[in-house]
């Protein structure tokens, strides 16, 4: 069988070229031919999925600040030929710097802000931004505060961004932004199609996984609102804005970036409909495929792909939770979860690649019976 493999990075374990080789590994020991394309959908690790095939590429390593304000050091791609670079807003403001000490309502995106005016003092004519992965819910704040965007209070203070201070926001002055961001393209690779408020909106969706209590939701989300409302004059947003605590928001409205999914982008960029035209099959998979997955997620997002194809797609997931039919519907064939038995996140974590080597063979031997 001629079979690609094109997996999400497992947070915190494998990323998506080190689960891609493990699991093609398997399949080459069974006599298949395999092809794997490294794979992201906007989350972390989408820089070097969108990099993978460009020779030219190098990566830039600066200092910059956490959510919490702690110096830390980040990377971005650079592509010297066409001034491009690549950012990942988990490098800077993602979820691995969530910490127990500090409340996430403090925590800012501003070192994602710090990349990109790095990338727009290298010269960069072009910016990619990957929108996923953060520990940030403060609508890009933080970040637009950097670029010279200024948020102020009802007594004239500055706010520098954070979720606590989306509530405070009275009125923002844009005559300080960088003016060499209108000579750049800025791109949006989001991670999710999720509006900025509501139900599918950042807060709710996933504010819960960046620490907020379940009872703390509802306040926030109408501190999210009222930005909206606060800078737009609007009560409704666009698909996409939610995307990484609302910074797709923040540079869609205020830097007039174009927003898009970032599993399209990578599969465009890695000519992925016409791979499928030689395929057999397709494996993909992450860490957990839920009810997330439907909003953009790179599972699914391939999978409608390899339907409209005919391409059975297996997925290999580290859980599973919602409607098997709905995955069904969109294209997943069959599901395999990788852990099989009651474990610890952590445990998961630490067992991945024991886990998901199993789940290949167990695959791959069954699919040696035909």
């Amino acid at each position: 069988m001629n079979i690609i493999i094109a997996m999400d990075a497992m947070k915190g374990s494998l990323s998506s070229v080190a689960a891609n080789e493990l699991i093609a590994a398997v399949f080459k020991a069974h006599g298949h031919q395999t092809y794997t394309i490294p794979m992201a959908d906007g989350g972390e690790g989408t820089a070097r999925a969108l990099l993978a095939n460009a020779p030219s590429a190098s990566w830039c390593h600066t200092a910059t600040t956490s959510p919490i304000g702690d110096v830390i050091q980040a990377e971005y791609g650079w592509v010297a030929a066409t001034k491009t670079a690549y950012i990942d807003v988990s490098a800077a403001s993602g979820i691995q710097f969530k910490t127990e000490t500090v409340h996430p309502q403090h925590y800012s995106s501003a070192g994602t802000g710090e990349l990109i005016m790095t990338a727009l003092n290298q010269g960069a004519r072009k910016i990619v931004v990957g929108l996923g992965g953060s520990a940030t819910v403060d609508g890009g704040m933080g970040l637009l505060s950097v670029l010279g965007v200024r948020f102020y209070d009802r007594t004239g203070t500055v706010l520098t961004g954070s979720a606590q201070q989306l509530a405070e926001i009275a009125y923002t002055d844009v005559t300080q932004l960088d003016k060499r961001l209108k000579d750049v393209t800025l791109i949006g690779a989001a991670d999710v199609s999720s509006p900025l408020v509501g139900a599918e909106g950042a807060v709710y969706q996933f504010g819960p996984q960046k620490g907020f209590a379940h009872a703390e939701l509802a306040q926030l989300d109408e501190a999210m609102q009222h930005y909206l409302e606060v800078t737009t004059g609007e009560v409704n947003s666009s698909p996409g804005d939610g995307a990484a605590g609302g910074i797709g928001f923040g540079l869609r409205h205020f830097l007039g970036a174009k927003l898009v999914s970032g599993a399209d982008l990578i599969a465009e960029q890695a000519h992925f409909t016409d791979v499928l035209e030689s395929a057999d099959l397709l494996i993909t998979g992450e860490g957990m495929l839920d009810h997330q997955s439907l909003i953009g997620k790179l599972p699914l997002s391939l999978a409608r792909k390899a339907k409209q194809s005919k391409v059975p797609v297996i997925a290999l997931v580290g859980g599973v939770s919602g409607d098997a039919a709905r995955f069904r519907s969109d294209g997943v064939t069959v599901v395999v979860p990788i852990v099989q038995r009651v474990t610890t996140i952590d445990e998961a974590i630490d067992e991945a690649t024991i886990n998901l080597t199993a789940a290949a063979e167990r695959v791959a031997s069954l699919l040696s019976l035909r």
